[in-house]
């Protein structure tokens, strides 16, 4: 057992006539020893270190590299802290035993990418005339038509359909004796444990899982798999749920239940991570036998707007002898209507719920915005990071004193320095009118949380007022009124629709820091100190519209995509995605550098960016079809969309890789997902069969 390195153990070993002699002289030497003791501990927790450091499971992320190469794994490209290739370097002799088969390459590509994969050996998909001494029943060369699941799987990653040979290279062409297909998950999935389902329609029964009220397809909460003696399967990849599959287990765990077997464990597993889906009425869970897939489009025709709705009940005929017929739902319950296609809800005929919650999933690009992900990761990185001792309250909700986020800040006074924890997934309705000088106010979420909160906001003070909020999905407007010191909103949304941020008023010392952040328009009537803004997706609904406009501001922009216009009094971006054009007032200050600048643009210098550098040296026709080829294109622009602001796969190259990291130019700049597909592409080298050719084929 160790000792604690300190002034008093360092001064205890001295004798006492040294000891009594420093105290008389007002601790000269003591000082000294603590400046000694203080360099002692640091030695001491690096001794500490150097151990764990030997073991991949346990070091420092900058040793990863070292182990590896003692291992003689390829150089791999750092990631940052998108990515650790630790796992890659954990399994590098596992995966040796095994080279060369596709469960191999399978757990390759997601150690060394860090997305769900799967390997589809291309040669078993295409059609050949086969030998009378070696048939192959499964694969029949024209698709069985009424298997609906399969044709639903059919060019995807679990299809099992044959195709005619396809002599394109991968992944142009796919379907050849010699591809190996690597598929790979890109979007990731959340889930929201429970989230209140909002009204969809003025008719009771009728809501959306989302709780803005859009539709959203529901996603699969991953199973892990826990070892490679098997290739992926639907269950265990972040991808949209399959109506066709969850409708065939319900119908299988009610006819089990009928029957007295055990129900299947699937997508409802009753035990491990729990059923994929999960809804509760009126407080009260809902079984999962109680759940009827449904198709909930809009009935054509009628109005006011209605879904079909679920039957009353179900009638299952047993199929053992001896066991009678069963009906669903029990005595006391209700059957609920579910379209996972839309994420939609429908009761039955002449239900009413005063509550309806869900616990689901959904799929984004990864960790920007309100959700229930792990915030504290990116805490080193965000300087406007508030210590959890600045603060004299703190306030939960909900607790006993303060129910909801209303009592709460109703119990904030002028003068303190508050913090309100929000340790809950559902929707409140609020729309706080604050006037707070001389307070610090921090609202976050709680760990892995989503609170949602509709309405508008205003917050008034003086020169020495602070918020932050952290991780709120805010449906409404922040309205910031006169003099105030700082406002911090991190991975925070605000629906783009609903108006964003606005000052008005004079606040020449207000900084305002939008980290990680969703949100609508930026703006200001006046100067303001700073306006920062990083890893954010600013969205303007419309090329038209200003995303940011900060009046003579000074503006600094990094690894953001801005959808809008943009105007400020200085300007500082870095690997940023500028929509539509700037109009920046002093040119002679500030510097854009590796961003997408549309023409007709008013900057300061630029450096490296695009569409400048393609059109470098052109004629007028050639650098208007130049700009053209690297102008962004994107998976999905509209806000409530899974892909929303991702980089399509036909993107230019310039565009995808023209970051000073050599990432994607914009708000996914932090994913390096250059640089993961680059790891993958060196690993495969190694883990190849010879005379196969391996491709990376992206599923979302």
């Amino acid at each position: 057992m160790t000792t604690r390195l300190d002034a008093d153990a360092l001064l205890a070993l001295l004798p006492a006539f040294y000891r009594e002699r420093d105290a008389a002289a007002g601790g000269p030497l003591r000082a000294l020893l603590d400046v000694l003791a203080r360099q002692g501990a640091l030695v001491d927790a690096d001794v500490d270190r150097l151990y764990d450091n030997w073991f991949i499971e346990t070091c420092d992320e900058w040793v990863v590299p070292y182990l590896g190469d003692l291992l003689g794994v390829r150089a791999l490209y750092p990631v940052g802290g998108g990515f650790s290739p630790r796992a890659l370097v954990a399994n590098t002799l596992r995966l040796r035993r095994r080279k060369g088969t596709a469960l191999v390459l399978e757990e390759l590509a997601a150690n060394a990418t860090g997305w769900p994969s799967r390997v589809s050996e291309c040669f078993e998909r295409v059609a050949t005339t086969q030998h009378v001494n070696h048939p192959r029943p499964h694969a029949l060369r024209t698709p069985d038509l009424r298997r609906a699941r399969a044709m639903e799987r059919v060019d995807g990653p679990f299809g099992t359909e044959l195709h005619t040979a396809d002599v394109r290279a991968l992944p142009a062409g796919r379907y050849n004796l010699p591809n190996v297909a690597l598929f790979l998950w890109r979007l990731q999935s959340y889930t929201v444990q429970r989230g209140d389902a909002a009204p969809a329609t003025t008719l009771d029964g009728f809501y959306t899982v989302d709780p803005l009220g859009q539709d959203q397809p529901l996603f699969n909460r991953p199973r892990t798999e826990t070892d490679i003696d098997r290739l992926a399967e639907p269950i265990n990849v972040p991808e949209p749920l399959s109506w066709r599959d969850l409708h065939a287990e319900l119908e299988a765990r009610r006819q089990a239940l009928t029957d007295g077997d055990a129900p299947p464990q699937g997508w409802f597993a009753d035990g491990g991570a729990g059923p994929v889906l999960q809804v509760w009425i009126d407080g009260q869970p809902v079984p999962a036998e109680h759940l009827v897939i449904c198709d909930l489009a809009p009935i054509p025709g009628v109005s006011p707007e209605a879904w079909r709705r679920p039957d009353a009940t179900l009638l299952v005929k047993a199929r053992k002898p001896g066991r009678p017929d069963r009906g669903f739902p029990a005595v006391g319950g209700l059957l609920v209507g579910l379209d996972p296609r839309r994420g939609r809800i429908a009761l039955p005929e002449g239900t009413v719920a005063q509550s309806v919650q869900v616990r689901y999933a959904y799929g984004f690009p990864g960790d920007i915005g309100a959700g229930p992900y792990d915030r504290s990761a990116t805490a080193d990185d965000d300087p406007a990071a508030t210590p959890p001792d600045a603060f004299d309250v703190e306030l939960r909700v909900p607790s006993g004193t303060t129910p909801t986020l209303a009592s709460a800040l109703a119990a904030v006074l002028p003068g303190q320095r508050a913090r309100i924890i929000v340790d809950h997934d559902g929707s409140e309705a609020v729309t706080p009118d604050l006037n707070l000088p001389d307070t610090l106010l921090a609202i976050e979420a709680g760990p892995l949380r989503r609170p949602v909160v509709v309405g508008d906001w205003r917050l008034r003070g003086n020169a020495s007022t602070r918020l932050l909020l952290d991780g709120l999905l805010l449906d409404g407007r922040l309205r910031l009124e006169g003099a105030l010191r700082a406002a911090t909103l991190r991975h925070c949304t605000l629906v783009p629709a609903r108006g964003g941020v606005r000052h008005t008023g004079a606040a020449p010392e207000l900084e305002l820091t939008l980290h990680r952040c969703i949100c609508g328009p930026v703006r200001s009537a006046s100067p303001l100190a700073s306006v920062d803004i990083a890893g954010c997706l600013i969205d303007a609904q419309g090329a038209a519209q200003a995303a940011v406009d900060v009046d003579d501001s000074a503006l600094r922009v990094m690894a953001s995509t801005l959808f809008g216009r943009v105007a400020a009094g200085r300007l500082d971006a870095s690997n940023s995605l500028f929509g539509a054009p700037l109009a920046i007032n002093r040119r002679q200050e500030g510097c854009v550098r590796y961003c997408h600048v549309p023409q007709l643009s008013v900057t300061p210098r630029r450096y490296r960016c695009q569409p400048d550098l393609v059109m470098q040296d052109l004629g007028a026709a050639a650098a208007k079809r130049a700009a053209a080829r690297v102008a962004p294109t994107f998976t999905s622009t509209q806000f409530g969309t899974p892909a929303y602001g991702q980089l399509a796969r036909g993107c230019a190259a310039e565009i995808r890789e023209g970051a000073d990291n050599g990432a994607e130019i914009g708000a996914w700049n932090f994913l390096l997902q250059t640089q993961r597909e680059a790891n993958l592409a060196l690993a495969l080298d190694e883990y190849l069969r010879f005379g196969l050719e391996a491709g990376m084929i992206a599923v979302n």
